[in-house]
């Protein structure tokens, strides 16, 4: 499943931001104390990209394609108006396709390096202000960043499908699995962006849509580089450049 992502990229406009999902510690940390906040050995770093736009600007252009037979100068005009209550109401989203990887740091050259491979250049990219991402304006069209000095506002407002992806994420896993080991939270991140992104499959009477005929497919097709070792420093080997 992941590797049949990892063929995709996101563009237009994506939220991106860092998650922590809980992990059962490994076999050599549980003699160690235990560490509190982002450096816990319970807690597992996670980037999240998500494609996402303002629902207005989906509705504006459907108006357009609606009034493709009317005159051009009927058609802009009645755009540009929705474009003004859009403007005025706020922005409410919808979201796209998602991606998700297990993180060995939060170190900016980390996240450059897997956000430069997997989000088109120009694209627009909506983060909280994170020092990682302060490179993000040479590496994409625009980078909007939105410090949470009011988080409920910024992610109620620019990043609300980055945390909702998360927490139902997080949810199915702990749900599942309690804790999870680290070594296979790759692949548990791999499932759930596989069926999020054909979510609307499910729908469709068409055979060729059918979830688990392509899994049979991609299973064929592809083959796992993730190692596990319950006692190993690096337990998870992910070709981000493949």
């Amino acid at each position: 499943m992941g590797k049949r992502e990892n063929m995709y990229t996101l563009s237009g406009e994506v939220e991106l931001d860092e998650a922590f999902f809980p992990t059962r510690m490994k076999g050599d940390e549980k003699d160690e104390p235990l560490k509190r906040g982002a450096g816990s050995q319970r807690q597992t770093k996670v980037l999240v990209i998500v494609e996402s736009k303002p629902a207005d600007e989906i509705l504006v252009t459907y108006l357009e394609s609606l009034l493709a037979s009317y005159s051009d100068r009927k058609a802009k005009k009645v755009a540009d108006f929705e474009k003004k209550i859009a403007k005025k109401v706020g922005v409410k989203k919808a979201v796209n396709y998602i991606k998700m990887f297990v993180l060995e740091n939060l170190e900016a050259g980390t996240i450059e390096r897997i956000a430069g491979r997997f989000i088109e250049k120009e694209t627009k990219v909506v983060t909280d202000g994170s020092k990682s991402h302060v490179k993000f304006n040479t590496l994409f069209n625009i980078h909007e960043s939105h410090v949470e000095y009011d988080a409920a506002s910024v992610v109620r407002t620019n990043l609300p499908w980055v945390h909702i992806v998360i927490g139902e994420c997080r949810s199915g896993i702990e749900a599942i699995h309690k804790e999870g080991e680290q070594g296979f939270l790759q692949l548990y991140l791999n499932e759930y962006c596989w069926k999020f992104n054909r979510r609307f499959f499910r729908d469709s009477t068409n055979p060729k849509y059918d979830l688990f005929d392509r899994l049979v497919k991609i299973s064929a097709m592809f083959t796992s580089d993730i190692k596990y070792d319950r006692n190993a420093e690096d337990t998870s080997d992910i070709e981000y450049d493949m």
